[in-house]
């Protein structure tokens, strides 16, 4: 009998053991995938999220934008400030400073830099020299230079098509005039308003190259004074069709249009107003488009390091409104060439 008690003490010591064995391998399976898997389960890794100007403490981004002119100006500076509303309407923090001369600009990046701005606009492309020095020293901060070739690791440039926009006006100009001459009066000779007057000149030209062309520079953008007398004098030597691309200074120019009798072509959103009777239309240059979409670009990590081209196809440049009335074929005329840059069927030629 005791034999026999022995014997199945054994058999279940055994059966215990094997017990024990099978559920201390079992501790080591892998968990079931249908199962949800338990602290110690490996984490999936986290977007990269440095470059440069994401932040990454949760905060919204704080836009700055500065300004060498006054967002009064009812052209360059107006819709660029136009264009920073745009980026606070889609969620970021603005801030604007205006009238910077290129001498002052490295203080106002450093400024904003250092003040938890994360997206920094330059709105000029005199700003390009002075941006390259400083903004090396804030990589974690995203750059965006207009009318530049500025680009890094760090920085982005899109080209406003201040060719496209001279182009239009010259080619309206040489639609209206009845004298065979017109002008244009341009600010300071920087690359805008060079490449402007430059399309200017090919307008009038792909309109009829037998129209003469006055065109001078008054050397300021807010000298009202001295762009109404320019055009004054334009219109002395037989001008009857004025363009202006000078900024603030391009009022002078449309109302030297109105007192002497000449048509007026504005180069921004409600120049006309100083020029009621004489102003034919405006062939706008809404750089806000191109701030909205550099800022949607940037949100959505779609920035490839090149120049990007912001003109008529981009829906950047575009006539106004027509203020008083011209023939329909006027009309259509410019709708075509309007159609035309949107194609790519004009180039124009920047060579000197």
């Amino acid at each position: 009998m005791n034999k026999k008690i022995l014997k199945l003490l054994s058999l279940v010591l055994v059966l215990v053991f094997a017990l024990s064995v099978a559920v201390a391998c079992n501790n080591g399976a892998e968990p079931d995938p249908t199962e949800p898997a338990g602290s110690d389960a490996p984490q999936t890794e986290p977007a990269d999220e440095s470059r440069p100007g994401v932040r990454t403490d949760g905060k919204a981004n704080r836009v700055a934008l500065i300004l060498e002119g006054a967002i009064s100006d009812m052209s360059w500076n107006a819709t660029a400030y136009a264009g920073l509303q745009k980026i606070e309407a889609m969620g970021a923090e603005t801030h604007y400073v205006e009238n910077v001369p290129v001498s002052a600009v490295g203080d106002s990046i450093r400024t904003f830099a250092s003040s938890d701005y994360n997206i920094i606009f330059l709105a000029t492309s005199t700003y390009a020299d002075e941006a390259q020095r400083v903004m090396g020293d804030y990589p974690d901060v995203m750059f965006f230079l207009i009318n530049s070739a500025v680009t890094g690791p760090n920085a982005r440039s899109f080209a406003i098509q201040d060719a496209e926009q001279g182009f239009m006006m010259g080619a309206l100009s040489a639609m209206l005039t009845k004298s065979g001459t017109v002008g244009f009066v341009g600010g300071t000779p920087i690359n805008p308003i060079i490449n402007g007057s430059k399309g200017f000149a090919q307008g009038v030209a792909y309109v009829d190259p037998d129209v003469k062309i006055l065109s001078e520079n008054t050397g300021s953008m807010d000298d009202v004074n001295a762009a109404k007398e320019l055009a004054k004098g334009f219109v002395s030597q037989g001008a009857d069709v004025l363009s202006p691309m000078a900024n603030q200074s391009s009022l002078g120019v449309m109302e030297a249009g109105e007192e002497a009798g000449a048509y007026a072509i504005g180069s921004g959103e409600g120049q006309n107003d100083v020029a009621p009777t004489m102003a034919v239309t405006s062939v706008i240059k809404d750089t806000s488009v191109a701030y909205e979409a550099a800022y949607q670009a940037f949100l959505d990590n779609d920035l490839p390091e090149a120049v990007l081209p912001m003109g008529a196809a981009q829906g950047v440049v575009h006539l106004d409104d027509w203020y008083i009335e011209v023939d329909q074929e006027i009309k259509d005329a410019m709708d075509q060439i309007t159609q035309d840059f949107i194609d790519g069927k004009i180039v124009i030629d920047l060579a000197d």
